[in-house]
């Protein structure tokens, strides 16, 4: 289908209940007569109970029967049914109290084995998934299969940083050339140190996790196509599809087989209505979808678990699609039932789903060949392989402090842009090489104080223009608060000097969060620092500096990761920031929110046409009567429009005034919580 022709069509999972069939197959057509819903994915094995048992195998060609019974009833109605196979690696007979698993156990950094999660090497259990999936597919011949996004390693019960049983660890010795297996004991201890050579060896490790797992997959494919080479195998993407080896495109892969590679890409946030962690929860999905190939079938993780309003709203969940649908995703795995036998007793979300369908479509169907603008935020998949180990937990970081610093700030973001200064917080410093480094310096760079702190430790102060240090303990004990410089020209919208550095909700400094800037060059600017009690300056917060390359750095002394408070959100560091980013890039932002705190901008440019979009996400309670944006002289154009509820655009009438080389753009629409506005600036009338 082309994007002209793009029509939202949505997945929805759906727990079949089998002795109220009757009552099933209505649910589904009047999700079909109300919603326009014509896709499920029956949700199998879980809570069955035959299923765990030594006579499984009965209880997945029951399932199959009952999936061509169920297709048969609808096609008539054009009715799809697929099935969602969930859990995965947990399928098959569970032990009865002390007896012995009959597969391999996933097992922890710790010892600690996973209650029900299998180990993908296991040949045996290899086995008896493939034969399961094939029994299913070769009875009820469903046109798709969604693998549960427990389809990982490091994520199942009380196993969070896996997998350690002995098939991996022998796998592992032979790759590094080892003449002996490493201990688990052995290895763990080399994980924890922190050095060079752990960091090789994690990441070597991460890449064997996703070989297992794509090896898994091979095998089930090749089950399918002894009976059905049509269908379907699609991948549901855990939350550590990067910390285990970034397994996205290679195990979708292995699952199409000969079809088309589909993925549906995680993103959503279970049991909250949170509003404001809109830029933070959404920024994987837009990293998967500007860094996978282009020939992949991409879907979005529309779930508001526990699929209920009194956790998650409607508004919410259409904030989540309009968002994937401006990122030009192909559809959505849009969770709009519950796993009861009264499946639609919360309305809420398919009547949503029905009422927005036009729009959706139309968002679709406008984005087409167009691409983001705005600051890029760097991501690499493989710099948890530099994170301390904490317990037994894996140190998984899906979305750098950045994204929700500028989200927040209403300054939009990207992954891949060219044009613009690149976001840098943390260990994913550590993951580029010299030369990359190099290139990096010679550009424009945004450092928080834990990414300078690696930088200086590995000798690369003088091209920061500082040497940056872990304080003592008493240095966070001598700062009183943070003020801004006389150096500081961006202070719109603000009022004095003074910054929090104590958060004064829990009455708790935030030392060990802040770095210490010193030695600096002589050309450095201190735009902000800490000051003491008796207004005597402790040592800069936040510098500029142009290095002997040519390149434009910028550091702000925290740990962004860790600091989510009022240090970090407030008017005056919002200015300061977005100033900053202006500087690095030596030209304006093409688009940013105003004064309005908490306001989500993302922004796009087709190349060609010259037209820009713009989409606008309210994440505060407060409503605002009308949106007010900033624009870059060279993004505004004749025409404005606004993408209406049906799908269509229709014009905007905006107060433009020019201000220093771009345009305050005040919009008299009002933009409530999670409602967002999708604009379009063209010099084409539509």
């Amino acid at each position: 289908m082309s994007s002209a022709e793009f029509q939202f069509d949505p997945i929805v999972p759906f727990l079949f209940v089998v002795n109220k069939k009757k009552e099933m197959l209505a649910a589904m057509r009047r999700l079909k007569r109300e919603a326009g819903i014509k896709k499920f994915i029956l949700v199998f094995p879980q809570w069955n109970g035959e299923s765990k048992l030594p006579t499984a195998i009965r209880a997945f060609e029951k399932f199959g029967d009952l999936m061509l019974e169920v297709r048969e009833h609808l096609a008539e109605d054009g009715i799809e049914v697929g099935w969602w196979c969930s859990p995965s690696l947990s399928v098959g007979p569970q032990p009865l109290n002390e007896q012995k698993h009959p597969f391999q156990k996933i097992i922890g950094i710790d010892g600690a084995a996973s209650r029900t999660a299998n180990c993908p090497l296991d040949k045996k259990y290899i086995e008896l998934l493939s034969g399961y999936v094939q029994t299913v597919v070769k009875r009820g011949r469903p046109p798709f299969v969604f693998f549960e996004d427990d389809y990982e390693i490091s994520n199942h019960d009380v196993v969070k940083f896996g997998c350690f049983c002995p098939l991996h660890l022998k796998r592992f010795s032979e790759q590094i050339g080892l003449g002996k297996p490493l201990s688990r004991e052995e290895l763990e201890a080399i994980f924890r140190r922190g050095d060079e050579l752990s960091a090789d060896y994690r990441k070597t490790w991460a890449r064997l996790m996703k070989d297992s797992l794509v090896e898994l997959a091979d095998e089930v494919r090749a089950a399918v196509d002894e009976v059905a080479p049509q269908t379907r195998m699609a991948l549901c993407q855990p939350g550590t599809c990067d910390f285990d080896g970034d397994i996205t495109e290679a195990v979708a892969r292995a699952f199409a087989g000969s079809t088309r590679p589909l993925v549906r890409l995680f993103g959503s946030d279970y049991n909250s209505d949170a509003a404001n962690n809109f830029p933070g929860l959404s920024f994987h999905f837009l990293h998967s979808k500007q860094t996978l190939s282009n020939d992949l079938e991409l879907i979005h993780e529309s779930d508001p678990y526990p699929h209920s309003r009194f956790f998650f709203s409607a508004a919410k969940l259409r904030s989540l699609i309009t968002l994937a649908m401006f990122y030009g995703f192909d559809g959505s795995q849009t969770y709009v039932t519950q796993y009861t036998d009264g499946p639609l007793e919360e309305e809420g979300y398919f009547t949503m789903v029905g009422q927005s369908r036009a729009f959706f479509s139309g968002l679709r169907r406008s984005v087409a060949d167009f691409h983001m603008a705005g600051p890029r935020i760097l991501y690499r998949p493989f710099a948890h392989a530099y994170r301390p180990i904490v317990g037994n937990r894996a140190p998984n970081v899906v979305a750098p402090a950045w994204a929700s610093v500028l989200g927040r700030f209403g300054i939009p973001y990207s992954i891949k842009s060219e044009a613009g200064p690149v976001m840098v917080c943390g260990e994913d410093i550590l993951d580029l090489s010299k030369d990359e480094l190099m290139e990096l310096f010679k550009g424009g760079v945004f450092l928080d104080g834990l990414a300078a702190f690696y930088l200086c430790k590995n000798g690369y102060g003088d091209l920061i223009g500082a040497e940056v240090t872990n304080p003592e303990g008493t240095f966070s004990d001598s700062i009183g608060y943070e003020r801004l410089t006389e150096l500081t020209p961006w202070r719109e919208h603000t009022e004095g000097e003074r910054m929090y550095y104590t958060n004064l909700a829990v009455t708790v400094h935030q030392d060990s969060l802040v770095f210490r800037i010193g030695d600096l060059n002589e050309s450095a600017q201190v735009l902000s620092e800490f000051v003491d009690e008796f207004d005597q300056a402790v040592a800069p917060s936040t510098v500029l500096f142009t290095n002997r390359l040519g390149g434009r750095v910028a550091i702000n002394a925290y740990n962004l990761h860790l600091n989510s408070s009022a240090s970090i959100y407030n008017y005056k560091r919002k200015e300061q920031f977005r100033g900053i980013i202006e500087w690095l890039a030596d030209k304006k932002l093409p688009v940013y929110a105003d004064k309005d705190p908490n306001v989500f901008v993302s922004a796009q440019e087709h190349q060609e046409s010259g037209d820009k979009m713009v989409a606008v996400f309210n994440m505060s309670l407060d409503p605002m009567p009308q949106l007010t944006l900033m624009i870059d002289a060279l993004w505004k154009k004749k025409y404005a429009y606004c993408l209406d509820d049906d799908g269509e655009w229709i014009s905007l009438d905006i107060k433009w005034t020019l201000e220093s080389n771009k345009f305050k753009a005040e919009i008299s629409r009002s933009c409530s919580t999670l409602h967002p506005l999708v604009l379009r600036f063209t010099d084409q009338q539509i």
